[in-house]
């Protein structure tokens, strides 16, 4: 297994578990796993990911519950008490069904091969083993291998570098529009303070010209007052100090 398990797909799987008891099967399924994590032997484990539903999680779990898979093979169809006919193997005391999944695991056998993690499978095997060989042998020979040219392989690699390149374009983006935005802003600042300046300018001008209007003015009354002729008492009674004609009767 330490020499096949970076080749091939390894599903460990006890064979005539008919064998055993069921406490016998559940520490020699224990026994093996601990043999296999100790040797660091990689198998195939049906994952799970954010984007399966319920259902999907659920089965993959109770597949891993299953691992090693303890399964039994017959080739011959026996009789049960009601008539049916089974795939299984009689004993004195009684009769094991191939296909009974209290007996055995061979239906999660077969629906991981078959049905559900066909694919994924195929997949390990294709993107994951089969390259890790070919490099190691590219390797041996001498030959330096790119890894850029296999980045396409890898497609959640590809959708987290999408990810990412659409991330740092949107910060960009935004970047722009806030510089954007502060220019105008800006702009709009530096015109307000201009017409501010340019209103005071204007005032300040108004201003001076009122103030100097209005010392024209008070300077041309002044010299109006002072060119009037002030008025003597006899201009104010033009009859005293005459004397009367006495004559003037005639």
């Amino acid at each position: 297994m330490k020499r096949l398990h970076t080749k091939v797909n390894l599903i460990p799987i006890v064979a005539k578990a008919d064998t055993l008891t069921a406490r016998e099967l559940e520490l020699f399924k224990a026994k093996i796993m601990a043999d296999i994590n100790y040797h660091g032997i990689q198998i195939f484990k049906p994952v799970s990911d954010e984007f399966d539903d319920p259902e999907t999680v659920s089965d993959n779990r109770e597949i891993l519950s299953k691992i090693p898979f303890a399964v039994i093979g017959s080739e011959k169809l026996v009789e049960r008490p009601d008539g049916t006919m089974v795939r299984g193997r009689r004993y004195p005391w009684g009769i094991i069904e191939v296909e009974n999944e209290e007996h055995n695991d061979f239906i999660k056998l077969r629906q991981m091969l078959l049905r559900s993690h066909m694919e994924e499978l195929k997949d390990s095997t294709d993107m994951v083993l089969y390259e890790n060989y070919r490099t190691q042998k590219l390797l041996s020979m001498g030959h330096v291998q790119d890894n850029n040219v296999f980045r396409e392989f890898n497609p959640l690699v590809q959708v987290e570098e999408e990810r990412r390149a659409h991330e740092a374009k949107m910060q960009k983006m935004e970047a722009e529009m806030t510089a954007v935005f502060q220019q105008k802003v800006q702009e709009k600042e530096s015109k307000l303070k201009l017409s501010e300046e340019e209103l005071y300018a204007r005032h300040k001008e108004m201003k001076t010209v009122l103030e100097k209007q209005r010392s024209e003015l008070d300077e041309k009354k002044k010299r109006a007052e002072a060119s009037v002729r002030p008025i003597t008492p006899m201009e104010q009674h033009p009859t005293k100090g005459k004397k009367k004609n006495i004559f003037s009767g005639f």
